[in-house]
């Protein structure tokens, strides 16, 4: 697509800002799903902007756990898609990084109909909270910092140039094109070798603990699979070792079951949890192929 950076660009790119590489993959029998396609802007001329339609997704499991991004992009006859993972990270951070790399995949300025699942992000934009956030120097009241700062000043970036139409479509309900990002997107979050998503794992608002396993958020220092040392590796805590944010001893705890994912590999059939902070540990002991 004449308007797309190229793969190779897009990677340097990515690598500069220390986020994981996408995977870029050809064509695919999913066309663009009519019901979704209705109030797109205008069809270009030779003298607007080039008319792009773009998908995204994110997905974390367990969610702060492994996560990725998928991106569907169609202008035309072209069509591409792209994804990415990272080792520790949250469900929201990927659904905004999907939108954010998408944008970046763009070469020029382009007019944009972007269908995404998240209302984190769709309803951030359009309701104009993000406007106040960044007038209120990036928080949402006193004592209330914005969560997923960097990507979203990254987003300010990515979209400054682009004409951006956001749709809400509703996730898993046979969207041709949501559900080719889902796919992509899981498959991306259960990579090996995964890198570090540095932006969550410096955020200070991500140590802040909630109750459950579906809403409990690892501090940057108690991350759930544990970073290695320079120089060496760092052993995996096991049950009844001391918390590395803590020092409180930490007791095993079984997942709830859940249903297998389209393209699913593996699950985590326990996890270690501090009482004392709320950290998650997810061990390599405790995985499980499917």
């Amino acid at each position: 697509m004449p308007f797309f950076r190229r793969q190779a660009d897009t990677n340097r790119m990515k690598q500069s800002l220390q986020f994981g590489n996408p995977q870029s993959r050809g064509a695919n029998p999913y066309p663009l799903d009519d019901q979704t396609s209705r109030n797109l802007l205008p069809e270009t001329t030779t003298s607007e902007k080039p008319l792009v339609t773009i998908y995204t997704d994110g997905a974390a499991e367990p969610n702060p756990g492994p996560g990725g991004y998928g991106i569907v992009l169609m202008s035309g006859q072209h069509r591409r898609e792209v994804s990415g993972g990272f080792r520790l990270t949250t469900n929201n951070r990927m659904e905004l990084l999907g939108v954010i790399v998408a944008l970046e995949t763009l070469s020029k300025p382009c007019r944009v109909n972007l269908y995404s699942d998240s209302k984190y992000v769709v309803d951030s934009i359009k309701r104009g909270s993000l406007d106040r956030w960044k007038q209120n120097k990036w928080q949402r009241g006193p004592g209330q910092p914005v969560k997923n700062v960097d990507l979203w000043m990254r987003y300010l970036a990515a979209s400054s140039k682009h004409s951006i139409r956001f749709h809400w479509v509703k996730g898993h309900a046979g969207v041709a094109e949501n559900e080719r990002c889902d796919e992509l997107a899981v498959a991306a979050a259960q990579g090996f070798d995964l890198p570090d998503d540095s932006g969550y794992l410096s955020d200070p608002s991500s140590s802040r603990v909630q109750r459950g396993i579906e809403s409990i958020e690892a501090s940057p220092k108690g991350t759930r699979l544990p970073r290695p040392k320079q120089g060496g590796s760092l052993e995996e805590p096991t049950e009844g070792a001391p918390c590395r944010k803590c020092s409180v001893t930490l007791v095993r705890k079984n997942t709830k079951p859940k249903a297998k994912k389209p393209g699913q590999t593996y699950y985590y059939e326990w996890y270690l949890f501090c009482p004392g902070c709320g950290t998650m540990y997810m061990v390599n002991e405790a995985k499980r192929l499917l």
